[in-house]
């Protein structure tokens, strides 16, 4: 795949400066809350952290971490967002192979690729709900499983002990979207990976509090594995106001328990309206994003995506995805003023 195939969403800067402010962006799975309340006044009121070199370990964003769930501080390491954890991990590994379920995030493969790993992929089935049958899951040097999975949204595995079980020597299961559940203490592999010596459990910050300008993420893993990624990571991975940021919303309450009420009660009701929508089939999603089906002939992805953008709403063009195709699109769970925006622009268009 070219380099134009690793696109993402939310690249809002190639939109026309004028318009950039007039766009309502369901390319980008953030939390429609928008910042944690007092974040921006913490941060106004710290600026002159800037002045200085950030704490060089993340020392109290670490040990908040660790609070948090329960764990010791020597089982986690902060990143420039987790994209950078998983580069770091390749880094580390230089696996020879590499096993990747698709469709999923693409920056598994392209990490992968950048070393010249032997990628194999397991075709995810859309009449089977693209669940991952882990008893096919071939043996090789690291395998990556998005959980919930982006784009589809589902909980592609639910069994941890089966994952811990698999032959391959490394095991990183993505957790980006898991806060989204109430329930996420049933399905993490949190505690198993500060365990185990060939799982790693990566988490962000970015999605859930809506921080993607600061680049906040963290991978638990096993002491040993922790001291080793230490090695390879470059110095000061997180930037001060990032830290400061991290600290001060990590328990926050009140958001959290807001934002799952919102999006459990947002994204049932849009998946709904969308499955009336003649043209447009919904998949089930645990998290705060749809992947949809385009079922009307004739109409591909990228031109719903024009359509859509001569009225103000960005979608994610989910055709650069392996295994998908230009009949599949991905829609953020925004406010309900938004979703219904979304849906009167999808109407008049179909």
């Amino acid at each position: 795949m070219a380099d134009l195939d690793f696109l993402h969403g939310g690249n809002i800067y190639e939109l026309k400066g004028k318009d950039r402010k007039k766009i309502i962006d369901f390319s980008a799975n953030i939390n429609p809350l928008g910042l944690p309340a007092g974040l921006k006044e913490a941060i106004y009121k710290n600026f002159d952290r800037i002045l200085h070199y950030p704490d060089y370990k993340a020392t109290d964003i670490t040990k908040k971490i660790a609070k948090c769930w329960g764990i010791d501080e020597e089982n986690v390491l902060l990143g420039n967002g987790s994209v950078e954890l998983i580069y770091l991990i390749i880094s580390f590994l230089r696996p020879k192979t590499a096993f990747v379920p698709v469709p999923t995030f693409s920056e598994y493969e392209r990490a992968a690729r950048g070393i010249k790993s032997r990628i194999e992929f397991l075709k995810l089935k859309e009449k089977e709900g693209f669940k991952l049958d882990l008893s096919s899951i071939g043996k090789t040097d690291i395998l990556f499983l998005c959980n919930p999975n982006n784009p589809t949204g589902n909980l592609i595995a639910e069994d941890g002990k089966r994952i811990e079980a698999l032959s391959n020597k490394l095991v990183v299961v993505d957790e980006a979207f898991m806060d989204f559940l109430p329930e996420q203490k049933n399905y993490t592999l949190i505690w198993k990976a500060v365990k185990s010596k060939k799982l790693i459990v990566l988490r962000t910050l970015t999605k859930f509090f809506a921080l993607p300008g600061l680049r906040v993420g963290y991978l638990i893993a096993h002491k040993k594995i922790i001291d080793k990624l230490r090695q390879y990571q470059a110095p000061w991975g997180t930037n001060s106001l990032a830290q400061l940021a991290a600290g001060l919303i990590l328990n926050d309450k009140v958001y959290i328990k807001k934002t799952r009420k919102l999006i459990g009660k947002e994204r049932k009701y849009l998946s709904k309206q969308l499955a009336a929508i003649v043209g447009l089939k919904p998949y089930p999603s645990v998290a705060n994003f749809l992947l949809l089906k385009i079922e009307r002939p004739g109409l591909s992805s990228k031109s719903l995506q024009r359509l859509l953008l001569e009225k103000g709403i960005l979608i994610r063009d989910c055709a650069n995805f392996r295994n998908l195709n230009d009949k599949y699109i991905r829609v953020a769970v925004r406010s309900h003023k938004e979703n219904l925006q979304l849906l009167a622009a999808l109407k008049e268009v179909l």
